[in-house]
Parts: structure tokens; sequence; C-alpha cells
């Protein structure tokens, strides 16, 4: 228990230091930020190389190799594909890591594309499709409001982005389309505010929870 503690205690002051070496920053650009930079990039490559090697190079590829290469053969490709990167080693082999590059870009841009759209497009798709029928809402009328807001403020949105609407037409049709492109407009403004709001405040919180962990060290040491 004694050793635990000392090591919480440890553990602290060096977190202490490291804080106050990456607040020096403030002063400028000076040898302990970039040692405390260097630090936690080294840390983190470690902590992540320990994680592969634990949770997926031995479980999901050493482990079946070893209990049946017969019929985890499969698992071969993987292997091989990862000794193809070290290639890279040496200009002349490069261009083998090239096939697995490839590979890694194919499948990369496969479930990017298949993430925005299941993701990202269609769930926003389906968000947008709402009631305006009172009994939807429980009779509440706050709640049609809201979905009301939320409909013109999304297609005035998706109006703003055809660039062409703003200078078509004239006469009443001309101006109801205008000002509906001027509420997409400010709907975006809004949006991106909360969007920065929201950052800003998450920001400060690791601000403050910073300080609050410097100012607590600092009175550890006041009997």
């Amino acid at each position: 228990m004694v050793d635990l503690l000392h090591a919480d205690v440890l553990g602290g002051w060096v977190a202490f230091v490291l804080t106050l070496m990456v607040f020096s920053y403030l002063l400028g650009d000076n040898p302990l930020f970039r040692l405390a930079e260097h630090l936690f990039v080294g840390v983190a490559v470690g902590y992540a190389v320990v994680v592969v090697w634990r949770t997926v190079l031995v479980p999901r590829l050493w482990t079946p190799l070893a209990t049946d290469p017969v019929a985890n053969w499969p698992f071969l490709v993987p292997l091989l594909l990862g000794l193809l990167l070290l290639a890279r080693v040496r200009a002349r082999w490069s261009w083998w890591a090239n096939l697995p590059m490839g590979f890694l870009f194919g499948v990369g841009a496969a479930l990017s594309i298949g993430g925005a759209l299941l993701g990202t497009l269609y769930p926003q798709v389906r968000a947008s499709l709402i009631s305006l029928n009172p009994a939807s809402y429980g009779g509440q009328w706050g709640g049609v409001v809201d979905a009301a807001i939320l409909a013109v403020g999304t297609l005035g949105t998706l109006l703003y982005f055809y660039f062409t609407a703003a200078r078509e037409g004239r006469g009443v049709a001309g101006g109801i389309r205008r000002a509906w492109v001027a509420v997409g407009r400010w709907t975006l403004l809004v949006a991106f505010g909360a969007l920065f709001a929201g950052a800003t405040i998450s920001r400060l919180s690791l601000l403050i929870a910073r300080v609050q962990f410097l100012w607590n060290q600092i009175w550890s040491l006041i009997p």
C-alpha cells in the first residue's frame, strides 16, 4: 500500500512538471515544451504498439496460426501484407509495399464512403423527415414550433447552397426565395456559432481541470 501511495504521489508530481512544461509554450517555443511534446508522442506511440500487440497481433493472428495453421491459413494474408509494408526500408524493394498500401487505401475509401452514407447522410436525412402534427408531440404546440423551425432552417440551408436561387425569379416568388436563402444563411451561422461555442467550452473545461490540478498539487505541499 505504501509503495502504491508513493507511486501515485510520484506520478502526480511528474504530471505536474509536464503540465508546467506544456504551459511554458505561453512564453514562446522553448526546449521544455519540445521535450514534453516529444515525451507525449513517444509515450503515445509506445502505448499504441503495446495495445496493438496485446489485443490484435497476439490473440487474432499469432495464437490462431500457432494453434491450427492449416485451418487458419487465411490469417497468412494480412500477415504477408503487413510484412510487405516493411519493404519501404530499402528503395529497391519499396514497390512491394505498394500492394498493401493500395489495399489499405481501397478499404479505407470504401469504409469512409460507407460510413459517410450510412452514418452521416442517411441519419441526417431521416432526422429531417419530421411531423408537424400536434398529436405526434402529445398535443404540445411547442414541439410543433420546434419542428417547424427545424424544417424551415433545413430547407433554407439546402436552398442556400443552390447558388443561383438568390438571383432567380422576380416578384413575390423571387422575394420569398431570397428571404428563405437568408434564413438558411443565418441557420448556418447559428449552427457554426453553436459548434464553436461547444468547442470553446470544452477547451476551457480542460484548461480549468489542469489549473485545478496544479493548484491542488501546490496545496498538497502545505501541512
